[in-house]
């Protein structure tokens, strides 16, 4: 656990605040042709070997920062766009590496194996697992099932309105829920309420933000935005004290 959380803060550090924008810029424009790539790849070595502290053998930061490398030019060629699903994967690509280099350097790969297992089979392990995936896409089409009335209504009021961006509604109230129910799970109820009273800030200012839209569609959709709200937030909590039973 040591190496891997050495590995991981020097992977932060390389990545993130030691590599300049102008290398980004460079990378992207020029691919593997670019020298800051190799550059980077370098201080991710060097990174790599300092933090870890094996003196002796310099092969795992080696190999880090080769993989690193590859990941990088993989995620240049098909990331035109700089989109938040290549990001991730890239990170993710890295943090496994990482993993594998740590478990590699402790040598107990079916130590490490048998304790995932353990750790996953458990009643209070797959019950929050179920409750936080439960909590996310099957709670957000319920919610939109029956707020759909309401949907409608204001629709009605004020044809093709595109006051929303694209499912920033449903990101929402995903990450709304999913913080209730870790917020339940740890018994943190007080966070819960500050959570609330965020959101309603943010929405009186948009109930007080008119422009040319009627008086009428924004009092409906300040109500339609707190029942949706107040609907997500009862599911997650009912799920989150359902979980608790299991375990408890």
């Amino acid at each position: 656990m040591t190496a891997f959380l050495l590995l991981l803060l020097a992977h932060v550090l390389a990545d993130f605040y030691w590599q300049p924008s102008h290398w980004v810029a460079d990378k992207k424009e020029k691919s593997y042709r670019s020298k800051y790539l190799y550059m980077h790849v370098g201080v991710v070595v060097i990174a790599s070997y300092v933090f870890l502290g094996q003196w002796a053998n310099p092969l795992p930061a080696l190999a880090i920062g080769l993989v690193h490398g590859i990941i990088d030019v993989v995620k240049i060629k098909f990331d035109k766009k700089g989109t938040a699903g290549w990001f991730v994967a890239d990170q993710v690509a890295h943090v496994i590496t990482i993993a594998l280099t740590a478990v590699v350097l402790i040598s107990t790969i079916s130590l490490s194996l048998d304790t995932f297992k353990t750790w996953l089979y458990t009643p209070k392990t797959l019950a929050q697992l179920a409750g936080a995936l439960l909590c996310l896409s099957p709670i957000s089409f319920l919610v939109g099932i029956l707020t759909r009335p309401w949907r409608d209504e204001l629709d009605k009021l004020v044809p093709d309105a595109n006051d929303n961006l694209a499912n920033a509604g449903r990101w929402i109230g995903m990450s709304e829920r999913l913080l209730i129910f870790v917020f339940v799970v740890v018994s943190q109820f007080s966070a819960i309420g500050f959570l609330i009273a965020a959101k309603s800030l943010l929405r009186y200012n948009d109930k007080n933000a008119s422009g040319e839209v009627p008086p009428a569609y924004i009092s409906k959709k300040s109500e339609y935005v707190l029942v949706g709200t107040l609907m997500s937030y009862t599911c997650a909590i009912v799920i989150a004290m359902a979980i608790k039973m299991f375990y408890q």
